[in-house]
């Protein structure tokens, strides 16, 4: 009784966020999209998975497109999209989609869905401790859902659908299942972000892709082709200790030091192993690898990289040999060994029963949410700790499984990683193919990591995959697109 005394008069006299006006004016142009998904099944990649009814949110906004999240839309073959004003479902298509951002815009085919609505327009970055409402469709119910809540984090997070660290903002208003897609205004009603992903292990922490993101993935598009985000390609270590600040002569500067760079990346060729990275664009980068952003808070350096578009340059202030330089550094996108693929079917190539496949974080996913902890531990130290590329290996290629058949009877190797066909070092998937089928000996010798051999006739491989593709229902021997 005590705790309700307390909070009364808060009931009583509190003012609602937006007036029935505005949230009626809002609704119009906030959308629910129905989407039915097919999945590509990165275990058996010859076969897709069966298809998956979902929904999410979306809003209008200028040219009659809807803007929602990637994820809402991912894999999907059949959109349809309804206002809340009209129980009518209206057909719908992807027209631009950034998997990076988690940002797609939709159109639809039926010019008459956009009466009665309005286009709604973004806000300015907001601030920490700012209001906000979240407006969308979240399971649970079919009618538009309102929830309020402030604006507790500004950092930059890596983003669940893509594993690309962009800004985000953190809310503590709830954001569940459905609402993903949806925006989310400030008390004027204008779009200060878009919802895109909860954090499971917490109650009410859900996180936005800000107007920042949303406007660069606009602009990019402008020129009628979506290139992305840019990468500098920069392994960095902290300059927070005394010695090390030392040792490299920094005196009373900030910065970080530079321990690797990423052959092919945006740095390659700039930057070098050593060089201390003081500024960025102009702005300082502190000792932990941060720069300010607004009043006192702080993003990662990375931030401004993400800023600029593809093509463009930024300037490095760095120091080389204890002397002071500035560089002017053109970007590329992000260069990685083992990719994140979207809305791709998984490459795969069979020879005499053996799979062979590009390895891709897709494929460790079919662990589930816990891959790091179940997927081949060798392929997750990849991962976390050197996935970039090495020389002229450009990808890694593995044995993914065996068709079992007497003529490959004896090999218990699946999940290693090809090193060489015939004596050939394996860079690419296309090497592979490219050494089967192309191979003049009789016996094609391929060399696993850690020295494992698989000697087969190529005669007798080629004749088996006839056999086995009738075996097991699978169509193709091969997707190399």
């Amino acid at each position: 009784m005590r705790y309700f005394l307390l909070l009364l008069p808060f009931l009583l006299f509190a003012s609602p966020f937006h007036s029935e006006k505005k949230i009626s004016s809002i609704s119009a142009s906030v959308v629910k999209i129905f989407t039915v998904s097919i999945k590509p099944n990165y275990y058996q990649p010859w076969q897709m998975r069966s298809q998956k009814f979902s929904t999410g949110s979306g809003v209008i906004i200028q040219d009659n497109l809807i803007l929602t999240a990637a994820h809402v839309v991912n894999n999907g073959v059949f959109l349809e999209i309804k206002k809340s004003s009209n129980p009518k479902k209206y057909i719908s298509h992807v027209k631009w989609i950034s998997h990076e951002a988690d940002l797609a815009l939709l159109e639809v085919e039926d010019p008459t869905f956009f009466q009665d609505t309005k286009a709604l327009h973004f806000g300015k970055m907001p601030h920490r401790q700012d209001g906000v409402a979240v407006y969308g469709y979240p399971q649970g119910g079919n009618e538009i859902s309102i929830t309020q809540g402030i604006i507790s984090r500004i950092e930059q997070t890596f983003y669940v659908h893509s594993d690309f660290d962009l800004l985000t903002l953190q809310i503590d208003a709830a954001i569940n299942p459905g609402n993903s897609g949806g925006p989310v205004f400030n008390q004027q009603g204008d779009i200060v972000g878009i919802a895109m992903q909860s954090l499971s292990s917490a109650d009410n922490i859900g996180y936005l892709v800000p107007t920042p993101i949303i406007q660069h993935f606009l602009a990019d598009i402008k020129d009628g082709k979506y290139e992305g985000f840019p990468d500098d390609g920069l392994y960095i270590q902290s300059m927070e200790n005394k010695g090390l600040k030392q040792y490299y002569h920094m005196k009373d500067r900030t910065g970080v030091v530079i321990t690797q760079v990423i052959e092919g990346s945006s740095c390659d060729g700039y930057l070098q192993k050593d060089d201390v990275l003081l500024k960025i664009d102009g702005v300082e980068v502190a000792d932990d690898a941060t720069i300010t952003m607004q009043e006192n808070g702080r993003v990662a350096a990375n931030y401004l990289i993400r800023l600029h578009h593809i093509g463009e340059s930024f300037e490095a202030t760095i120091l080389r040999n204890a002397k002071e330089m500035k560089i002017s550094i053109p970007l590329k996108p992000m260069v990685t060994l083992i990719p994140f693929e979207h809305e791709k079917r998984p490459k795969y190539y069979i020879f005499g029963g053996m799979v062979f496949m590009p390895l891709t974080k897709n494929y460790l996913n079919e662990w589930g949410r816990s891959w790091v902890q179940k997927a081949p531990i060798h392929f997750v130290d990849i991962i976390k700790n050197s996935n970039y590329p090495k020389n002229a290996k450009k990808e890694l290629v593995f044995l993914q499984s065996i068709l079992a058949d007497r003529e490959n009877s004896g090999y218990e190797l699946s999940h290693a990683i090809v090193e060489k066909i015939n004596g050939i070092d394996i860079n690419t998937f296309q090497d592979l193919v490219h050494f089967i089928q192309n191979s003049k000996n009789k016996d094609v010798k391929i060399t696993l990591e850690g020295g494992s051999l698989i000697i087969l006739n190529k005669q007798k491989a080629f004749e088996a995959n006839t056999r086995l593709l009738k075996r097991y229902r699978i169509e193709h021997s091969s997707y190399l697109r």
